[in-house]
This record gives C-alpha cells, sequence and structure tokens, in this order.
C-alpha cells in the first residue's frame, strides 16, 4: 500500500512540473527543416559503384532531438541503392547476361 502511495505522489510531482514548464500543453519543440542544412553522409569523391565496407564504416549519422536527421538517412539510402544498382549491373555483365536465380522469399 506504501508503493503505491509513493506512483502516486511521483506521477502527481511529475504531472504538476509538466504543467508548470508548459510542456503538457506543447509537446516537443519543432525541429528546423533538413532542407536547410545539406547532407554529407558520405564522402562526394567517391563514385558511384566503388563505395566499400571501409568507407560505408566511416559513415556518421548526425542526430537531432528525435533521432537522426531525414535528410542524411534519405542521401544514405539512396547511396546505396545506386551501388546496388551498379553492382547488379557489373555482375550482369560478368555473367554475360545470364538470369541470376530468383530472390528466396521473405518471411
Amino acid at each position: 500500500m506504501g508503493l503505491l502511495f509513493i506512483v502516486v505522489g511521483v506521477a502527481v510531482i511529475a504531472g504538476a512540473a509538466m504543467l508548470i514548464s508548459g510542456r503538457w500543453r506543447e509537446g516537443l519543440p519543432e525541429v528546423p527543416p533538413d532542407a536547410a542544412r545539406p547532407s554529407r553522409v558520405v564522402a562526394a569523391d567517391v563514385a558511384v559503384g566503388t563505395l566499400g565496407a571501409d568507407e560505408l564504416a566511416q559513415v556518421r549519422l548526425e542526430q537531432e532531438i528525435r533521432g537522426y536527421r531525414m535528410a542524411d538517412v534519405d542521401a544514405l539510402l539512396d547511396r546505396l541503392g545506386a551501388e546496388i544498382q551498379a553492382r547488379d549491373e557489373e555482375i550482369e555483365r560478368l555473367s554475360g547476361g545470364a538470369p541470376r536465380p530468383p530472390a528466396p522469399a521473405a518471411d
């Protein structure tokens, strides 16, 4: 029973603190749009199709209040998609255009 009073007391104090500070009504502050800052996830001098594990290991995404910058994540996914496409084309070229086996079904 004593534990219940402690939990309720902490909840009341936390609620009062949030109400006084104005966080109850406002929520999290607005984050400036990502477009204001360009994304520099992967060095621009690394050509598409040549991105290796060493360069990928050096990627650091900038953190914001609510997680990672969406522009950085989008840029990284776009770059990785271009890398996969370039490697797929190279594999197809080297294999003489032989069809690839179907990908395994996802569970």
